[in-house]
């Protein structure tokens, strides 16, 4: 089943598909070397353009894909979406700041992961990805039916089980 990780960034400065590679590549998460698939299609350097990121790291597992928005329409629903389903919690000074960060946003990077099927070793990566974006590009990380967090996983925002919408 689909599960989406969304870090939402403040950042203007474009994350690239070379960062994202190279820190997964450094890391040591996987026993064998992940293959990665870039849309649209070139080889992943410094200056690729690019919208999706599809990392291919075991045998036998749906791969984990990535995905970049950067001040277009997407953006702009994704931010609504989100800001909808918090507007349904009680108003709060913290739920206030929480909207005003996700309305600054200028990129969101989803992560589409199988939740049910993913390893142990892509959850870890996973997770320090996250917080590498959210530290890198001044992110937050929303976990649908869950809440949001801070560039060290901390969490700054819990969703009650009633709001938990995914979007």
């Amino acid at each position: 089943m689909s599960y989406f990780l969304r870090i939402f960034c403040q950042s203007l400065q474009p994350v690239t598909a070379k960062q994202i590679t190279d820190f997964i590549l450094n890391g040591c998460y996987f026993e064998k070397i992940p293959r990665f698939e870039l849309l649209p299609a070139e080889t992943v350097t410094e200056n690729s353009s690019w919208k999706s990121l599809t990392i291919y790291y075991q045998q036998g597992k749906r791969p984990i894909r990535i995905e970049l928005n950067v001040n277009d329409i997407l953006l702009q629903q994704e931010i609504q979406d989100t800001r909808e389903t918090l507007e349904l919690s009680e108003p709060s000074s913290k739920l206030q700041n929480l909207i005003q960060q996700l309305v600054a946003s200028k990129q969101v990077i989803a992560i589409e992961v199988d939740d049910e099927g993913l390893s142990d070793c892509a959850w870890e990566m996973i997770d320090c990805l996250e917080a590498f974006l959210a530290k890198g590009w001044n992110g937050i990380i929303y976990a649908p039916e869950d809440g949001f967090y801070d560039e060290n996983l901390q969490s700054i925002y819990k969703l009650l089980p009633s709001l938990s919408v995914a979007i």
